[in-house]
């Protein structure tokens, strides 16, 4: 009889261990490893991330861009974060530093549409046409359909005198957004600079009257 009994309160005492013992067990396991985040809590450098995308798009560049650097510093294999932080740098104007960040991102996806026609609309903006000719090529090659790329890519082969190739691409833009005033002046300077100059003039009247019906 006494047996039992002990058997009985050792086996409240285990119970009463096991009750004392489950809140830190869950702490613990909701800590993880020393030093980690909470498996199940917010991740603040996601949350950083979509802020910095939000105030991109807001035109709050310079928040913008300490925001994807704050990003980008901590995960440096973050592609949203290069290629935001490159797009941010554009738009500032400092082409130097938005090439290399897409040249990162590049590193990272290669056969990113996206990484592939800002690189190459950076390298435009830089005048640095043959490289920019290159990597909008392969934009297009990736996507068909994506209009600005050919846009960019028949500007800068207009800057490399290869006016045949340049007007192959620069119809494609019009084909895909028939709106496209620059596509048209481009076209203009294309055939000016292939001497065919009524050809060249009713480009220039069309991109001025999509430009006045748009």
């Amino acid at each position: 009889m006494m047996m039992a009994e002990d058997e009985a309160g050792k086996q409240e005492e285990q119970d009463a261990a096991a009750v004392d013992d489950a809140p830190r067990k869950r702490a613990t396991s909701r800590k993880g490893r020393a030093g980690e985040p909470s498996s199940n809590g917010p991740d603040p450098l996601a949350a950083k991330l979509e802020r910095a995308e939000s105030l991109l798009s807001e035109g709050s560049h310079a928040d913008a861009a300490d925001a994807f650097t704050a990003v980008a510093t901590a995960q440096p294999d973050n592609l949203r974060a290069a290629v935001g932080l490159g797009a941010v740098l554009f738009a500032q104007g400092k082409y130097d530093a938005a090439e290399k960040e897409l040249r990162r991102a590049a590193k990272l996806a290669p056969d990113s549409v996206e990484v592939n026609y800002q690189l190459g609309n950076t390298l435009y903006k830089k005048g640095v046409y043959a490289a920019a000719a290159t990597a909008l090529r392969r934009a297009v090659e990736l996507d068909p359909d994506h209009g600005p790329a050919y846009l960019v890519l028949g500007e800068a082969l207009n800057q490399m005198a290869e006016s045949d190739a340049a007007l192959e691409a620069l119809e494609e833009a019009v084909r895909l957004v028939p709106e496209n005033t620059k596509a048209y002046y481009a076209m203009g300077i294309a055939y000016d600079r292939k001497g065919n100059h009524d050809r060249a003039a009713e480009m220039y009247r069309l991109s001025r009257e999509v430009a006045k019906t748009g």
